[in-house]
């Protein structure tokens, strides 16, 4: 995603029947942890996929410590897996709940290095696609009004179980924003980065073209079970493969731009990123490395056989029909702007050497909405 650990990756299982594999193996000192909306057939506390701060996870945290099983099963969309893997981090390390409360306050990304074996065995099952939390070692809370990622080894989950039975009822707009997602965890770190070449550079070319083919798929009404698997195991190759290897791990800076614009203007986190994007690498097309290089965008560009990545990437949006309209005021820009300094720039290396103006007039050119005098 946006932060690179390393670790042992996650065994994966995928295909039609993994869950229900899963389901009949599951033992008596098995929690399963399960968004509310989930339809189950097996015994679940319930999570409110809309409450998932860092409070909410202290109560996981708490219910682990309560019931102290074996297995822990966490099933939904990429909040509620994100906070299935802090609840199981925190139950083995409570000391860093408080780190997370003091750190969450002023920055935005929370490394923890402490690595921490976990007491449960955890497998998450997700129910959407492109966010791979299933797979990663970082994981997104909200602490106050702000979201922040927390990176960990230890947030890396033993099993992930991708089955298209548990995501059979995703509308295809949000099937295509999964696309997206995974194609641009591939796509920043490469614009992000210095050229990189050999295994790294072979593995992201092919994630890439194989992305924007099934995204083709999707956007062409081919949402069926072969489909939504196809995304969800490229989606888990993102996190788990040598693609961002040796790439810079802060790279993809439209991730901390769009972060604060959806959070400010209480959108979809991929509407707020198909927004910013064009602005973004029309930015680094022209030379300016505070977001990325030329000649990884370049590269890209050649990957997808287009000359001219901007106008690529806007026909792609256009094709895939990602919804990239953003109404907002002045004031919200600027707000968000002041944000995403305050929390990712300034002595953060993630958009450092950004100013408030620069990001005010970035949102503004992508919003097409004028600045604040």
């Amino acid at each position: 995603m946006i932060l690179r650990q390393l670790g042992t990756p996650t065994t994966v299982q995928a295909g039609p029947g993994a869950w229900a594999g899963l389901r009949r193996s599951l033992g008596d000192r098995a929690l399963v942890l399960a968004d509310a909306r989930v339809p189950l057939d097996v015994p679940a506390v319930r999570v409110d996929a809309g409450r998932t701060g860092l409070a909410a996870v202290r109560e996981v945290a708490g219910l682990l410590t309560e019931r102290a099983p074996r297995l822990v099963v966490g099933i939904g969309g990429g909040a509620v897996l994100d906070l299935v893997k802090l609840a199981c981090l925190l139950h083995a390390q409570p000391a860093a709940a408080d780190l997370l409360g003091t750190w969450g306050t002023r920055a935005g990304a929370i490394p923890l290095s402490a690595p921490a074996k976990s007491p449960v065995r955890r497998v998450l099952v997700p129910t959407t696609v492109g966010t791979g939390a299933e797979v990663s070692p970082v994981a997104c809370v909200r602490i106050g009004d702000s979201h922040r990622i927390v990176a960990a080894p230890a947030l890396r989950p033993d099993l992930a179980v991708l089955d298209p039975e548990l995501t059979a009822t995703l509308p295809g707009h949000l099937v295509r924003e999964g696309v997206l997602e995974a194609l641009l965890r591939v796509a920043g770190p490469v614009v992000g980065s210095e050229h990189r070449g050999g295994l790294p550079d072979a593995e992201a070319a092919l994630l890439v073209r194989e992305l924007v083919a099934v995204g083709d798929r999707v956007a062409d009404g081919d949402v069926g079970p072969d489909a939504r698997l196809a995304v969800a195991t490229l989606s888990a190759a993102t996190h788990t493969g040598w693609a961002l290897s040796g790439r810079e791990p802060y790279a993809a800076r439209h991730w901390y731009l769009a972060n604060e614009l959806a959070t400010v203007l209480g959108v979809r986190k991929m509407v707020a990123t198909a927004c910013l994007l064009p602005a973004v690498w029309r930015r680094v097309s022209l030379g300016d490395t505070r977001y990325g290089h030329a000649a990884g965008l370049a590269g890209l560009g050649r990957w997808l056989g287009v000359p001219d990545p901007v106008r690529g990437l806007e026909e792609l949006l256009d094709r895939w029909r990602i919804d990239h309209t953003v109404a907002a005021a002045p004031e919200a820009l600027q707000d968000a702007a002041e944000r995403a300094v305050r929390s990712w720039g300034g002595r953060f290396p993630m958009l450092a050497g950004l100013t408030v103006a620069d990001v005010a007039g970035l949102y503004a050119e992508a919003t097409g909405v004028a600045c604040l005098a």
